[in-house]
């Protein structure tokens, strides 16, 4: 699609971009169909291994660019102005696909013959990530997200957040990695890697690093950005040596200390990827592909749960690497269809709420974000 015909907004970064692209697709080599990925050479499993990392990709994109959004010209009209436009932009892009994908999952029982195991009321209030989750499982991050879209403005706006210097957005991740090392001592002995992972990872105040590391980076744009271009690719250099060695220091004593560890160690590396990578302009042949994958991970985020369990549940003929592509195809396509019928009407809607909060406003031009 021409990206003239999207809504309003700031202009793409195609560095942005080319990450965005990289976390959904390391997250979907990580869910891939396990009848696929089990038939992959040894080497291309250890890597789909660690496909979940995208996550945390997702978190430091996710901060700096909501911490952009903080950061930029303030609302006429002060805290309450500040808080609907904020919360109007993120909320409605985020919110009416979710509660769609939430609603199919509730259907179930009716549409498959399948439970929603573990569904309830607390997937409609964000709640999951502190229960043992077993379906829509990757929501846990949604929460995270959701839960700091509605901390973050407070802080911001109201706390006057805004002019705080910028090493106190990382007090959070201090705090995050505190209760990480807390929550480590008082489990109890015998656990699997997985369960203490799991209980690591997913409840919110243990998970602030990649968020508050991506609004740290935005408050401090105006300073690296002006860094010479080979300071920010050394930064992206050490950024990526700093993931790949948490990964290979930390994954085998996830038992111990490693899950502790591990999500600041990723914050900080991909923080630095980050830097290097935001300038990054691409040849106009990749940046249509590129922009396309970008434009619809979320949607595939939400959406490769139920995709996945088909591919699983039906024996698809031919090599490994067909169903892995027709698994990608499908999960694309799939979010290409609620992106049009979904996602882009609530962007229009919602430029045109911020343009009817300007117009009480006289001279204030609204800007999508």
């Amino acid at each position: 699609m021409d990206p003239a015909q999207e809504p309003a907004r700031a202009p793409r970064r195609d560095g942005l971009d080319v990450l965005r692209a990289v976390a959904i697709l390391s997250v979907l080599a990580f869910h891939a169909p396990a009848n696929a990925r089990e038939a992959l050479p040894s080497w291309v499993r250890l890597g789909f291994s660690q496909g979940w990392v995208g996550v945390d990709l997702f978190f430091v994109l996710s901060g700096y660019l909501i911490g952009r959004q903080v950061f930029g010209p303030e609302e006429p009209g002060g805290f309450g102005a500040n808080l609907r436009a904020f919360w109007t932009k993120r909320w409605m892009r985020t919110l009416p696909l979710y509660f769609i994908v939430l609603a199919a999952y509730a259907l179930k029982p009716w549409m498959f013959g399948t439970p929603f195991v573990g569904g309830g009321w607390h997937y409609a209030l964000f709640l999951q990530n502190f229960t043992d989750l077993r379906d829509f499982e990757q929501s846990w991050s949604l929460c995270v997200e959701e839960h700091f879209y509605l901390l973050l403005p407070l802080a911001a706006f109201g706390l006057g957040g805004r002019r705080w210097p910028a090493f106190a957005w990382l007090v959070p991740v201090a705090l995050s990695l505190l209760l990480r090392f807390f929550t480590r001592s008082t489990m109890p002995e015998g656990l699997e890697p997985s369960e203490v992972w799991v209980r690591l990872q997913w409840p919110t105040f243990q998970h602030l690093d990649g968020l508050c590391a991506g609004v740290f980076l935005a408050r401090t744009a105006p300073t690296w950005q002006r860094w010479p271009s080979r300071v920010r690719a050394l930064c992206g250099v050490l950024g990526g040596a700093t993931v790949v060695g948490m990964l290979g220091v930390c994954i085998p004593r996830l038992q111990d200390l490693g899950g502790v560890w591990l999500i600041t160690g990723l914050a900080v590396g991909f923080s630095g990827v980050l830097v290097a990578m935001e300038a990054l302009r691409l040849p106009v042949a990749v940046r249509w592909p590129v922009y396309q994958v970008s434009a619809l991970s979320y949607g595939a985020y939400l959406w490769f749960g139920p995709i996945v369990r088909v591919f699983e549940r039906r024996a698809f003929a031919g090599p490994p690497w067909l169903t892995l592509a027709a698994f990608l195809a499908a999960t694309l396509a799939v979010s290409w269809v609620t992106y049009r019928a979904v996602e882009l009407p609530c962007l229009r809607l919602r430029n045109r709420l911020l343009a009817r909060f300007a117009e009480a406003r006289p001279g204030v031009t609204a800007i999508g974000g």
